[in-house]
């Protein structure tokens, strides 16, 4: 079941409880900046900032098997994760004019699934908060070949980007409201199989003249095999965002009013196709590593921040020396900044450990699997933007293995 208000409650209360006694134990320094995995970087331009696995598959950009990517978009003045800020709005689509979504190569059609609505999904942020076809204002079709989505706006008036709201039931309660298009999400149902060692995507919005006003494209690495994944999530709290949260020096994100836990999925290595969850995982800080007299082997020391285990001994507690290290985390901070840090709650004097999707939602845990892992941040004492990583190794328990799946989160501290 999920986690009652009450609990919730407690929730707040015991991690609260448990981050004085860390601020008080000790003051960490300023960590090194973001991991990055291990393979060659994708190239990308334009409106294009990125192409990655969909985060609600464990396999979505595995060779060989069906796809599930996210294309990410940016603006000239906006690149990268700048563009998923609340504050910045996304795209829109003019007035007689039309988006369109072509898998230029590397993906092989299935001719005997349909490119509509249940194939792709606009989205305007991270974790997603789609756009449903119907409500906002569109209608999905093929392009002028197969391997092309057209999204054509129902509206006269177009497709007005600050008006692009989701009708995610959390979403109403975000402090800042995402606005306008900022994610293009293909394989809802997947109508792709990706093919050979990389795939290639095009991105063009065209007026109502049929001038290309914005365009750009992007490129994803196919995985040879399966690997652990670790992607962001809004399955809990009702599709809430949980990026580019805002929170005050020294508050803690999770506890302070009106912001939430950092939650994330994870997800075993899926030789098939299923999507089975890595369970029991939490974290330990470095300031608890240190309270434990552990230290990272060198393979390791880029989790500067800390490491991400797995309850080896099922007593529901974490001990680096017992318990499997899975992964780990590293926290690009203002310069200067001290007392940060990231840690696993508590929920009845336990930790709180990653728990099946379906705990949250179990319509959810049908149909995308996986398991939920949640953190709370506690701000430095700097104002800025910090951004944690969280990386899973390639093949858990074994340092040497090197860094896989990897995701970041952006906080405002102010």
């Amino acid at each position: 079941m999920a986690m009652s208000g009450k609990e919730f409650l407690q929730f707040g209360r015991l991690a609260l409880n448990t981050v004085r006694l860390c601020l008080f134990c000790c003051a960490l320094l300023v960590s090194s900046g973001v991991m990055s995995p291990n393979s060659a970087q994708a190239q990308s331009q334009g409106i294009v900032s990125k192409v990655t696995s969909a985060p609600i598959f464990a396999n979505g950009i595995v060779r060989d098997i069906r796809s599930g990517i996210n294309i990410f978009l940016q603006t000239d003045n906006h690149s990268g994760d700048a563009f998923l800020d609340p504050a910045v709005i996304g795209y829109g689509i003019p007035a007689g004019g039309r988006m369109e979504i072509e898998l230029v190569s590397g993906f092989q059609r299935d001719p005997a699934i349909p490119l509509d609505e249940r194939a792709i999904l606009l989205v305007v942020g991270t974790p997603q908060q789609g756009l449903p076809a119907a409500l906002s204002g569109f209608k999905v079709t093929e392009g002028g070949n197969d391997e092309t989505f057209v999204i054509t706006p129902l509206n006269q008036n177009g497709l007005q980007a600050d008006a692009l709201l989701s009708a995610a039931p959390g979403a109403a309660f975000d402090p800042i409201r995402q606005r306008g298009i900022k994610i293009i999400h293909i394989g809802r149902v997947s109508a792709f199989v990706s093919r050979g060692d990389k795939g290639v995507v095009a991105v063009r919005i065209i007026d109502g003249g049929g001038n290309v006003v914005a365009s750009g494209s992007g490129e994803v690495n196919f995985l040879p095999e399966p690997r652990p994944q670790i992607f962001p999530t809004n399955v809990p709290h009702d599709q809430r965002n949980h990026n580019w949260q805002r929170v005050g020096v020294n508050q803690i994100l999770g506890v302070a009013s009106s912001t939430l836990p950092l939650p994330f999925m994870l997800y075993k290595k899926n030789a098939g196709l299923g999507n089975q969850g890595i369970v029991n995982a939490g974290v330990l800080s470095s300031a608890q590593l240190a309270e434990f007299g552990f230290k990272l082997p060198e393979s390791l020391q880029q989790f500067s921040d800390g490491v991400i285990l797995q309850d080896a001994d099922g007593n529901g507690f974490l001990n680096p020396a017992i318990d499997t290290i899975i992964g780990g985390f590293a926290i690009e901070a203002p310069a200067g900044a001290q007392g940060y840090q990231i840690l696993t709650p508590l929920v009845s004097e336990k930790p709180f450990l990653s728990v099946h999707t379906s705990n949250y939602n179990e319509r959810a845990g049908a149909s995308i699997g996986g398991a939920i892992l949640q953190v709370v941040f506690i701000a430095g004492n700097v104002p800025g933007l910090y951004k944690p990583t969280f990386s899973l190794l390639e093949v858990p328990g074994d340092p040497s293995s090197g860094i896989g799946s990897s995701v970041t989160y952006t906080i405002v501290v102010e």
